[in-house]
Order: structure tokens, then C-alpha cells, then sequence
């Protein structure tokens, strides 16, 4: 007898349990959960679904389909299928509804089963409401394989009885990681493979990498890691095989790990206008993620531990040294330094000079300029009235000045950013052998003084001589020293105020006024002057 042609058109279910998968009112249920068929057989797959009764639906060609469970995001219904062609058929039974409920019925059948029709075939339904589509899961696992019977014969001495034993391929295997829960890295990891199957499986192990493509690990039902790293995250598969067929799942490994390759970057980069926008962004390598911690010239900011951090008008003071320290439950890592260099224009500038207060004609003076900027600032000097550049630099010595290069100095302060002038300053410039206005006036009321007091004196004495010449001459005549006055009449002291006043005015200061609108001073003590105009005011010589 041909067991393989007894066999085909049977079908065998194992673990025919239902399967119920809902969502309160919406729920599809499975006859199955797992189907064994032999390959060239016909198989059957059925379910009932369910829905709210106040959803208005009815099961077409365009609302209903069976697919599998490859497609999940964007299924296929096998009808349309290449792989099925000809050989899929579906349909679905009237819906009935009671109390608050709908049922519906619908089946799905393949012929001439092959052995890559092993998967999980899913039931999807849709209705006309917002988000009424529902997919029924976990689905039903059809599993495609060829007959394999072995013959024994248990009793030698009767040839007629023989034992049939039949053989499977595996399940899909489950796979457990020791020890469970997270994975940190450095720590000693093993994933165990494990499947039913007759007879027994041999295992393989591969890493998963992107676009599904995979690499072989290890040979055997355990993959071994006695020092995990971070870079053995991903997706590992276990392939489970023997002569009947073979099956496989994916299992996920994520190592927890601290912070690696912390780093600030400065957006945008170099120098920052004062004014503009600037963003600090710290990242770090970390599982889980990190949170970040600020600081600037080593001191911590009160930053939030988001990132990144932007400046919306950056300002001088905000110019230093930051970096960021990247922290999880598995370490900390501080990130490399960056300067934020905040360029600005200078402040208005301080002017001084050197010496303080008045200059002599011919002697050095120095002007200096100083102001606060970034980039640094050039100085240009200017004299208040002209346009020319009297000299550039931050110190300006003018040597052996004249009274010509006095007046109002100024200078100015510039860089790539903007600029500012400084106040006026002042130089005054005197000619030598001169004085101010204010020591002047203090020298010429103490000349004065003096003047004024020998001018009495030579009075007085000038006057008790000429009354004693007079005395004498009138003892000579034999008259009367008390007489002499009447006899000759002589206005001296009608004059004695004003030779006293032309005493005093040749004292007096004669002030000079330069070229800058400021004074200096020289005192004029001519004698010859004085002597005439003294001679004038008292209406002849002096007989001394």
C-alpha cells in the first residue's frame, strides 16, 4: 500500500484548540491555532468574527482577506498572490446579528499544499467606521510536511504486526536568555534554543543585520557571551532543522550600557557677533538615553537636562569655557571643552595724559587711550577741528610741543565689530618762562604789595627830606620852621595818591592770550617807563 497516496486529502490538526483574540466588542476566533498537512494535501482554515451591531457591514470580496503574517503592514490577500495562484479559495457565510452583536463565518482553502505554504495564515475584516479594520491574531501556524513513517516489528515470532511511527518537523523553537532582565554590558550572557521535533533538532544561530540579511554565529542550541559588548544589540535568530523541515525565531538583545563619546558642538561655529543666536548641543552614546548637566568655567548652570541649549542674543558676559557631563543609571562621561568666543565693538575709551596740567613749550607730553572690546581694538588719535589722523596706536607722544599744537585731542576705538570715540582732552601749552593765569595773579598781588610799600616809604623819606631842606632854608633866612609851608606852597600832597597808584601799576601783570583761547602770563617791570611817567603826573624832576 502507498501510504503517501492513502495520505493525501487527509488533513491533521494538531493542538485544535480555538483561538480567541478580541478587543471588547470586535473579536475574530480561530477553529485552530496550529495545522499539520502533508505536502500535496488540501488544507482548511476557518474563523468566526464579531462586531457591534450598530456598525453597518457586510462581508464582501473588497472587505474581507486572508494573508500572512509577513505582510502585517500592508497585507496581501492571497488570492492576488503569485505563490497561490490557482490554488487558494475563499468565502464567507451570511452575517447574522443578535442582541447587540454581529457574527460572521469565513473560510479559507489551499491545494496542493507545498512545503513554503508553512506559515501564519491572519483574517482581516473591514467595516465603514473610523479605524473599523481588524486583523485577528495570533493567527493560525500551518506547518507543510512530507510523510516520514518507520516500520518496527515488536514481536519477531508474528510478522504480521508492525509499529508505524510517525515523524515531524520542528515547531518553532523559543528561545530564553540567562541571566533575565537587563543585559548590562560587560556581564556573561547565554540565549538557549529549544524546539519539538522528531527526530531531534539541530540548531544554528545567526545575527540578523539590516535589510534581513543574516550571519552565522554558532552551531548548537546555546549562543554564549562571557563579555557582552554594546555593538551586540540586535536582532539574533535561532533556526531550528532536521530531516522533515525546519523553523526559526527572532530574539531581541539590548545591552545597557553607560555614556561613551560625549561631546559639545557649537552651532554656529568660531566667533559669535554679540547679539546673535548661538546653540551648545551635547550628545552622547548611552543606553538608555542620558540626561546632560551644564557648565561654564567649570561652575554648574542651572540648565535644564534636555539639550540643546541656545542662546537667542548672546551677550559679552556669557563669553568662558562649557562642556557637559552625560549621566545614566550605568555611568557619567564629561565632554571635551568649548570656548564660546563672544565678539563685540569697544566701550566708549578712558583718555589720559602724561604729565597732568599745564605743558611748557618744547617739553613731551603723552596721550593714551585704552577701551574694552573683543576682538581687541586699534586706536586713531584726532585734534577736535580737523579731519587728518594725527596718529594711530594706543599711545600718542608729541615732542616738543609749541604753543600751536595745542587744544582738544581725541581718540578712537576700532575693530571689525564697530567703533567709539573718547571725550576731549585738553593740552595747554605755555611759553617758556610764563605763567598761568591763576599763579600769575597770585605773584603779581604779592609784587604789588611790596611795590606799594616802598612806594610809601620812598614817599615818606622823600617827604621829611624836603620839609627838613625846607626847615633849613628858612633857619638860614631867619625866619620860622613852622613858616616854611606858607612861604613856598608845594602840591605834593595833592600828588601823593597818584605817584602811589603809578607805583603800583607798574606792577601789574600784562596777560598774553595763544592760539588755543587759553593764558599765560609774564610780568613787565620796565623802569624807565615808570620813572618818566612818574616825572609827568608830578609836574617836574625831583630835586633830590
Amino acid at each position: 500500500m502507498d501510504l503517501r497516496s492513502a495520505a493525501r486529502g487527509f488533513l491533521a490538526f494538531l493542538l485544535s484548540v480555538p483561538v480567541l483574540q478580541g478587543n471588547g466588542d470586535w473579536r475574530v476566533t480561530y477553529s485552530s491555532s496550529n495545522v499539520c498537512a502533508l505536502r500535496g494535501a488540501m488544507v482548511d482554515i476557518s474563523c468566526t468574527y464579531e462586531y457591534p451591531d450598530n456598525v453597518q457591514y457586510r462581508p464582501n470580496t473588497d472587505t474581507t482577506l486572508w494573508f500572512t503574517e509577513g505582510d502585517n503592514l500592508q497585507p496581501v490577500d492571497l488570492k492576488h498572490d503569485a505563490e497561490y495562484t490557482g490554488r487558494v479559495e475563499s468565502s464567507c457565510g451570511e452575517v447574522s446579528c443578535t442582541g447587540s452583536r454581529c457574527h460572521g463565518t469565513c473560510s479559507l482553502r489551499i491545494n496542493d499544499l507545498r512545503q513554503s505554504d508553512s506559515a501564519v495564515y491572519k483574517f482581516r475584516f473591514t467595516t465603514n467606521q473610523p479605524g473599523g479594520e481588524y486583523t485577528g491574531d495570533p493567527g493560525v501556524t500551518l506547518s507543510v510536511t512530507d510523510l516520514q513513517v518507520k516500520v518496527s516489528f515488536p514481536d519477531p515470532t508474528d510478522p504480521t504486526r508492525a509499529e508505524l511511527e510517525c515523524h515531524n518537523a520542528p515547531k518553532t523553537p523559543s528561545v530564553t536568555v540567562s541571566p533575565s532582565g537587563e543585559i548590562e554590558e560587560g556581564s556573561s550572557v547565554t540565549l538557549s534554543c529549544s524546539s519539538d521535533a522528531n527526530p531531534a533538532a539541530t540548531y544554528t544561530w545567526f545575527k540578523v543585520n539590516t535589510g534581513r540579511s543574516s550571519r552565522k554565529m554558532n552551531q548548537g542550541p546555546q549562543l554564549v557571551f562571557n563579555y557582552i559588548l554594546s555593538s551586540v544589540s540586535g536582532q539574533y535568530r535561532c533556526e531550528a532543522q532536521n530531516t522533515i523541515g525546519k523553523r526559526y525565531v527572532d530574539n531581541s538583545i539590548d545591552v545597557k550600557y553607560g555614556p561613551k563619546l560625549t561631546s559639545v558642538l557649537s552651532s554656529p561655529s568660531g566667533e559669535i557677533k554679540e547679539g546673535s543666536s548661538v546653540t551648545l548641543n551635547c550628545s552622547s552614546d548611552a543606553n538608555p538615553a542620558a540626561n546632560y548637566t551644564w557648565f561654564k568655567n567649570n561652575q554648574p548652570l542651572l540648565w535644564g537636562p534636555s539639550q540643546p541649549h541656545t542662546f537667542p542674543s548672546v551677550r559679552p558676559e556669557d563669553r568662558g569655557t562649557y562642556r557637559c557631563q552625560a549621566e545614566n543609571q550605568y555611568g557619567q562621561l564629561s565632554s571635551n571643552l568649548i570656548f564660546l568666543n563672544v565678539t563685540y565693538d569697544p566701550n566708549t575709551p578712558s583718555v589720559t595724559v602724561s604729565p597732568s596740567g599745564e605743558v611748557e613749550e618744547g617739553s613731551s607730553v603723552t596721550l593714551s587711550c585704552s577701551s574694552y572690546a573683543n576682538t581687541v581694538a586699534n586706536y586713531t588719535w584726532f585734534r577736535e577741528h580737523e579731519d587728518s589722523v594725527k596718529a594711530s596706536g594706543q599711545n600718542y607722544t608729541i615732542t616738543n610741543i609749541t604753543s600751536e599744537l595745542g587744544g582738544n585731542y581725541y581718540c578712537q576705538a576700532h575693530n571689525a565689530i564697530g567703533f567709539h570715540n573718547s571725550t576731549f582732552l585738553l593740552i595747554k601749552v605755555c611759553i617758556q618762562g610764563l605763567k598761568s593765569t591763576s599763579s600769575s595773579w597770585t605773584t603779581a598781588v604779592a609784587v604789588r604789595g611790596i611795590v606799594v610799600l616802598l612806594a610809601t616809604v620812598l614817599l615818606l623819606v622823600f617827604l621829611w627830606m624836603r620839609r627838613k631842606r625846607s626847615s633849613r632854608k628858612a633857619c638860614g633866612q631867619g625866619g620860622r620852621p613852622d613858616t616854611v609851608e606858607e612861604l613856598h606852597p608845594v602840591p605834593v600832597y595833592e600828588n601823593v595818591p597818584a605817584l602811589t597808584n603809578r607805583l603800583a601799576h607798574a606792577a601789574q601783570r600784562e596777560p598774553i592770550e595763544e592760539q588755543d583761547g587759553h593764558h599765560c602770563a609774564i610780568i613787565h617791570t620796565s623802569a624807565s617807563d615808570n620813572q618818566d611817567q612818574d616825572q609827568t603826573e608830578m609836574g617836574g624832576t625831583s630835586e633830590l
